[in-house]
């Protein structure tokens, strides 16, 4: 299987590790990351500057870094990389935060990813990871997060992922349907988690700015949670893997007649 990943955090996220180990054992991996952190991007692509593509070494292998958003990242690696041919699977993640409900799943550059890649016909899986309120602070205002936190992160994102991608692969349309998997994992998993399909919640955000001066800043108010069973939100808060279809071809099928 030939999958092609990035992310919207860039080649510093200390969660990348944890999905390139994931991934290079389900198939021959190519990596085109962000240079720099791209979130609230959403499906952007660049149109006013040049993009430069740089091959670095990451984690011990060899990764394209490109100055640009997830979604170009994407694109250029789709048409630049794979020489007439398609991956098979876009994986974008694991996003230091949560993607659920419709207007984050609008605006994640970790989604908006992979809603690139169904444009082009190639599936794609968005991964994010939740965090409590502490870790996520410290990774915004510090770029860190604790060392305890992130080994016992890693230890059970390898348990949640073998489950993930077992359940996926056994569906005979996996890698058939240009759709998007929108998964978000908890936190602190419970000791019986399980895999849940759920809908994209109604969790809407208000003002993204503050007045700082004379200037505005991004400075996220609380959202509006959906906190209605079966919801993405709810599922993962509640301790399990929450998994969303998103079929941008939904979109624009006709009208049954009559």
């Amino acid at each position: 299987m030939e999958i092609l990943l990035t992310n919207d955090d860039s080649h510093r996220s200390p969660l990348f590790q944890f999905i390139i180990q994931h991934l290079d054992a389900l198939g021959r991996l190519t990596i085109v990351v962000p240079k720099e952190e791209q979130s609230w991007t959403g499906k952007s692509i660049t149109r006013f500057k040049h993009l430069y593509v740089d091959e670095i070494t990451l984690f011990g292998r060899s990764a394209f870094c490109l100055d640009g958003t997830p979604a170009d990242c994407i694109n250029w690696g789709i048409y630049h990389l794979y020489e007439g041919r398609r991956p098979d699977l876009v994986v974008s993640g694991i996003n230091i935060g949560l993607n659920t409900g419709i207007g984050f799943a609008l605006s994640s550059g970790t989604i908006g990813a992979c809603l690139e890649a169904n444009i082009a016909s190639v599936p794609g899986v968005a991964l994010s990871q939740d965090f409590d309120e502490s870790c996520f602070h410290g990774w915004l205002e510090q770029r860190a997060i604790p060392e305890a936190v992130l080994a016992r992160l890693q230890e059970q994102t390898g348990t949640l992922l073998d489950g993930v991608f077992a359940a996926l692969r056994k569906r005979a349309d996996f890698l058939a349907r240009p759709v998007t998997w929108n998964i978000n994992l908890p936190f602190e998993a419970r000791p019986d988690w399980r895999l849940v399909e759920a809908f994209l919640g109604h969790t809407w955000y208000a003002s993204c700015f503050r007045r700082a001066g004379d200037r505005f800043c991004h400075d996220l108010e609380p959202p509006l949670e959906d906190g209605r069973r079966g919801s993405d939100g709810a599922v993962v808060r509640s301790g399990h893997v929450s998994v969303t279809e998103i079929d941008i071809r939904a979109l624009g099928r006709q009208p049954e007649p009559g």
